[in-house]
């Protein structure tokens, strides 16, 4: 049986080539206002990967919750995307303002020089955007003015930089030292398809909501109690995603004041899919914690409980 994801025989899924030291790459901020003495460690780590680097005109602007006007945060982002000597696009934080961009995001330049592009939380809502529109295939993994800024421990750091400068060929994202929760044995294949579950919620019902069918699914989440993921994974039973997908992959699940929720969460998921029993793993080191790992988002995998492999199959 082919449980592949649609877009993973579609030729138009693009693949970044890796980064090499000597790139240009950029650091934006699509969302909320970042603090500027992070900002400066962030864009030093990347300095010392080796990577020249250049901040978006409006990184450093502040409106309310949002990093400047909805046009200054579009045009920094497009004028990465356009600029031939930018190679990748660096997201400064998260918060809230990325959705706000999204009907206004230069796709077709997207699909005439694919770039690496980096981020999580927020940026799910680009991330899911530019898959749906051009096949863009992106990285969920730390922010520069965020867990890079405040110091990333080694395994982040390693699977950062190694994400993003090495080739995707087969690498297996289980390949890591990790307690690994397996809450329902079995195999799969799919693109990896989510990221921030209110952001993954919030697109349905769009045009830049991707399509979940034999995906599979990676969620983690940050200061929402357990009652309101229990609504969001209900809305996504209802919706028919749990319905739709291949296999769940469980990152991080943080409550109010980081209260660990991923047993309960677990619980939760189990219940939700019990009239249709995906292989579920949990536990993944990736989330709004560290450790955070960089991972591929959009890729096809395979998904082996036996083995205890996620391999990507797609690159």
């Amino acid at each position: 049986m082919d449980t592949r994801c649609s877009v993973s025989s579609d030729p138009n899924l693009r693949v970044p080539r890796p980064l090499r030291r000597g790139d240009t790459v950029g650091v934006v901020a699509a969302s909320g206002p970042v603090d500027k003495k992070l900002l400066e460690t962030g864009l030093a780590f990347l300095e010392e990967c080796g990577f020249l680097v250049r901040q978006g005109c409006h990184v450093e602007q502040s409106r309310s919750y949002l990093a400047g006007t909805d046009e200054q945060r579009c045009e920094d982002l497009n004028d990465m995307l356009r600029d031939p000597e930018i190679n990748g696009i660096f997201l400064a934080r998260g918060g809230y303002g990325s959705m706000r961009l999204l009907e206004e995001l230069d796709y077709d330049a997207v699909r005439r020089e694919p770039k690496i592009l980096v981020g999580m939380s927020d940026v799910t809502a680009l991330q899911l955007s530019l898959f749906t529109r051009c096949g863009l295939v992106t990285f969920a993994g730390p922010m520069i003015a965020g867990q890079v800024g405040r110091g990333l421990d080694e395994l982040s750091a390693h699977w950062f930089v190694r994400g993003l400068t090495e080739p995707l060929g087969t690498r297996n994202l289980f390949d890591l030292d990790a307690d690994l929760r397996v809450l329902r044995p079995g195999r799969a294949q799919g693109c990896i398809l989510g990221g921030c579950l209110s952001l993954v919620t919030a697109l349905l019902g769009t045009d830049f909501s991707p399509d979940y069918t034999r995906a599979v699914l990676f969620l983690e989440e940050v200061h929402e109690p357990l009652y309101r993921v229990d609504r969001m994974l209900t809305q996504l039973r209802l919706a028919g995603i749990l319905d739709a997908v291949s296999a769940i992959v469980c990152g991080h699940f943080l409550g109010p004041g980081g209260r660990n929720l991923d047993h309960s969460v677990d619980r939760l998921i189990l219940e939700l899919t019990r009239e249709k029993p995906v292989p579920i793993v949990s536990g993944y080191p990736h989330g709004h914690t560290l450790p955070n790992v960089t991972i591929p988002h959009g890729i096809p995998v395979e998904l082996n409980t036996d083995s205890m492999t996620l391999t990507v199959i797609g690159a």
